[in-house]
């Protein structure tokens, strides 16, 4: 098996850019690539996913992203926000990733992109990350939906109405039935209309 470093490079990515897609530091990929710094599991699988392209890959001319460095994205984003702003920081990067996996054709191209993230430390966009992710999978009708989409502690307690006021009954009615179903799964409702409006 050629090394960790030889498949990179027979890619045509650089370190940077490996990272950006696995969603974590350069150095960190330097140093799984010297084996001074071994790899958990849940990067591991992002690894193998990253070895498993094909030299022409989509991913090589762009730096669209990944679920993983969407999610980063996402957290630093929101992170001084809170109500609509924040919805609607969420929304944004949503329809992003949505134009990202749309532009992917190639199977090992989606695969590395729906890798597994690392958790966000909020649940709210774990969640909504995971019930994305099984959406584009039944979307593009792929032959399986990654396993980590099953995590039971993916779902919410408490509703959350994307974009919508406490005090819009009728939007909450439109998320109802306009909804992602494998959002309305999790506990998440988000009008299908609110992200093509952004």
């Amino acid at each position: 098996m050629q090394s960790p470093r030889v498949q990179r490079e027979r890619l045509g990515f650089s370190q940077a850019h490996a990272a950006f897609l696995l969603g974590t530091r350069q150095s960190n990929v330097s140093a799984y690539e010297s084996g001074t710094l071994e790899a958990g599991h849940i990067v591991t699988a992002r690894l193998d996913a990253l070895y498993n392209l094909e030299v022409n890959t989509a991913h090589r001319g762009t730096w669209a992203g990944t679920v993983p460095s969407h999610a980063i994205e996402l957290v630093r984003s929101i992170k001084p926000l809170s109500g609509i702003d924040r919805d609607l920081a969420v929304i944004r990067e949503i329809v992003a990733m949505n134009d990202a996996f749309n532009a992917l054709e190639a199977e090992a191209d989606r695969a590395l992109f729906l890798t597994q993230p690392t958790p966000t430390g909020y649940i709210d966009i774990d969640c909504l990350l995971a019930g994305i992710t099984v959406h584009w999978c039944r979307q593009t009708r792929m032959a399986r939906v990654p396993a980590w989409t099953r995590d039971n502690r993916l779902h919410l307690v408490c509703p959350w109405w994307v974009g919508v006021g406490s005090d819009a009954p009728k939007a909450r009615s439109r998320a109802l039935a306009n909804g992602i179903p494998a959002l309305r799964a999790r506990g998440i409702y988000l009008d299908r209309a609110t992200l093509e409006s952004v």
